[in-house]
């Protein structure tokens, strides 16, 4: 890929009115393989996709001009998808996710200068947000076929386990042991129940 962009390093983009003198042009690559086996027929069908790949950049004022992950690098994609036709009117499904946590560029330490703690950086993108993984379920229900109108019926559950994934993680200084630093993880949706009425005519 080429002019794939980016920040340079050390750029404050907190209300930063010159934003554009800091992003820098690069080039990138990705590669990788891609497999998917699906089942059409019968009353359970479904399918699984499983794709491993590598995106990078290299661009120069950026990571020593090595090569680093991309935002948008996921080591590991999966997910497996599962219907089951109960009777004609009642069917089930469930679908489970699971990736690699994006790259992003932590704080490798700290340091305090001028009576202010500051974070010190290395490698860009070179820490994992948590792996992000859900099982979502569906109960889907048919009315009774009328000659002018069709209804159905959606039960389902969005994270089922009720799995916290990280949204964002923060640093700040501990509560509990002043002078230590300590990650916070914002989640933002547990587990999420919701019924649909369909209707068409």
């Amino acid at each position: 890929m080429r002019n794939v962009t980016d920040y340079e390093d050390g750029t404050d983009i907190m209300l930063n009115e010159n934003i554009e003198a800091n992003i820098l042009p690069g080039r990138g690559r990705s590669y990788g393989a891609e497999f998917y086996v699906k089942k059409r027929d019968g009353r359970l069908n479904g399918w699984l996709s499983y794709t491993l790949a590598r995106t990078e950049n290299k661009i120069e004022g950026i990571n020593d001009f090595n090569w680093y992950p991309s935002k948008t690098d996921k080591t590991h994609n999966l997910s497996i998808v599962a219907n089951y036709q109960i009777t004609q009117r009642f069917s089930i499904s469930s679908s489970w996710v699971y990736y690699t946590g994006n790259a992003v560029t932590f704080p490798s330490g700290k340091y305090i200068y001028d009576s202010q703690v500051w974070a010190y950086y290395t490698e860009r993108n070179g820490y994992r947000m948590p792996d992000y993984h859900r099982l979502d379920l569906n109960f889907h229900l048919k009315g009774k076929e009328k000659s002018r109108f069709k209804s159905s019926w959606d039960f389902s559950i969005y994270n089922l386990y009720n799995r916290h994934n990280a949204y964002i993680i923060n640093f700040r200084e501990s509560e509990t042991t002043p002078g230590t630093t300590e990650a916070v993880r914002l989640s933002l949706f547990g587990i999420v129940p919701s019924i649909t009425w369909n209707f068409t005519f």
